[in-house]
């Protein structure tokens, strides 16, 4: 495993990367070989923005990072869907993305054609185990999206079993009716919710956030139901964060 710079010399390189000093003479005068520099962006992902030029701590990077790390899961071989379920949670930030952005899309596009055949691999079935469970986070508040993404299911399978499973079409819609007790975020304190703002402001991904913070993102869910003060505001960050990333 590539060995990381020391946490000084590496804070003092990032520093001087940021002003825009050139790397040979910022490794120098730190004393740090450029090779190990080199080594250690293969895992640091702060390190390699700053080579490429970008801060690590500006408000876009994370968008950057995100748009990358899709890209990778793409050229490993992942599907569009899985490759969210594993980043997002299950949300649509790629779709998003590549909505507005051409040059994204293309460049998803060549990453899956490049991608290892997956020939042989079989899709999880949507086993009655799995089916009783995605009810259950349904009923406990998660999208239709994010309790498909905790099973390990993708929606379009959800959406074909309740086109031709009138029971458990039924099921779904009574999930999704249910009243979510509002006791579920009482126990979140003032300065939690302020944390998963700013999270989400940066991240723009919902779960993400809320882990973040904290808070699990059932509680975040259950809010966006019962608070539509809440669930405009979240939208708001959710789409701040996808237009400056």
């Amino acid at each position: 495993m590539p060995e990381a710079l020391p946490p000084r010399k590496r804070s003092a390189l990032l520093a001087r990367l940021r002003t825009g000093q050139d790397l040979s003479d910022a490794a120098q005068l730190i004393g740090i070989a450029i090779r190990a520099v080199f080594t250690a962006a293969r895992t640091d992902t702060a390190l390699t923005l700053a080579l490429a030029g970008v801060d690590p701590d500006e408000q876009g990077a994370a968008g950057i990072t995100g748009r990358a790390d899709y890209l990778r899961l793409l050229a490993l071989g992942c599907t569009p869907t899985l490759a969210s379920q594993i980043l997002f949670g299950g949300g649509g930030q790629a779709g998003k993305w590549r909505s507005e952005d051409l040059a994204f899309g293309a460049a998803c596009d060549a990453a899956a054609a490049a991608s290892p055949g997956r020939a042989g691999v079989r899709a999880p079935r949507f086993t009655p185990e799995r089916r009783q469970a995605f009810l259950v986070h349904l009923d406990a508040g998660l999208t239709v999206t994010a309790a498909a993404a905790e099973i390990g299911i993708t929606t379009a399978v959800v959406y074909q079993r309740r086109r031709r499973d009138p029971a458990f079409a039924a099921a779904m819609t009574e999930a999704l009716r249910t009243p979510r007790p509002s006791s579920t975020t009482a126990a979140v304190g003032e300065e939690q919710w302020k944390e998963f703002y700013r999270q989400l402001r940066r991240t723009g991904v919902m779960r993400q956030a809320a882990l973040a913070a904290g808070i699990q993102p059932e509680a975040v869910y259950h809010r966006r139901r019962s608070d539509p003060g809440f669930a405009e505001k979240t939208d708001r960050l959710r789409d701040k964060a996808g237009t400056t990333s």
